[in-house]
């Protein structure tokens, strides 16, 4: 590995049941289900060979664990560091809430998160423009101060995209448009003081060619 060449793993959590029923998360301390702890088993049996410097966590317990559950395949000096930078996105009232019932309740607020999700106000909640802020300079800190040359980051879905939309300097309507699925490996490479997308939602050992098409779920 050349001297200026840092790896980035972005990782998701694994599956809650609240994923399986469609509801929003955010600040909610959900624990893994019994799907999301074989995904983060199966993800740390792939990193296994792979000697990570440090991992660096949500620290909700369904990123956390997920966190232990990889570091436990790894050698025993790998760091394993809580940061609520990357803790998941305040969805404030609508924490506990099904999608529907969000976009019964709120339609205007809701369409909009759908079509125009950074000026989207959620009653309580926090500002993508704020998370994503917190989560960049995270990222951007751990980069430039950080002596480790393999870094994982176990995060939440929002704040992948949000930090994949930055990298990508994609559009502020895009951010749906990139699908990240439980436990699935983004990687970059940082080199020439940019960072380059070499994985994208990489899923192959959570599901198989077929079952990786998904349906693009914008409601979080």
């Amino acid at each position: 590995m050349k001297d200026n060449l840092k790896l980035i793993f972005l990782i998701r959590h694994g599956n809650t049941e609240l994923n399986e029923k469609n509801t929003f998360r955010g600040h909610l301390d959900v624990p893994l289900d019994a799907t999301g702890i074989e995904q983060a088993e199966r993800t740390g049996q792939l990193l296994k060979d792979i000697n990570l410097d440090v991992i660096y966590s949500s620290p909700m317990s369904r990123a956390y664990k997920t966190s232990e559950i990889i570091k436990k395949y790894q050698k025993s000096n790998t760091l394993l560091i809580k940061d609520d930078r990357f803790k998941d996105l305040n969805f404030g009232e609508w924490q506990g809430k099904g999608y529907d019932e969000a976009g019964k309740q709120y339609p205007e607020i809701f369409n909009k998160w759908i079509r125009e999700p950074y000026k989207a106000v959620i009653p309580g909640g926090e500002m993508l423009y704020d998370a994503q802020k917190r989560s960049w300079d995270a990222l951007k800190e751990i980069i430039s101060k950080s002596g480790e040359r393999i870094i994982t980051i176990v995060t939440h879905r929002v704040i992948n995209l949000l930090l994949i939309s930055k990298i990508l300097n994609a559009g502020e309507s895009n951010i749906w448009q990139i699908n990240q699925d439980p436990c699935c490996i983004n990687v970059f490479e940082y080199k020439y003081e940019n960072l380059f997308i070499s994985k994208l939602n990489y899923n192959s050992h959570i599901k198989d060619f077929k079952e990786s098409f998904l349906k693009i779920n914008p409601a979080g």
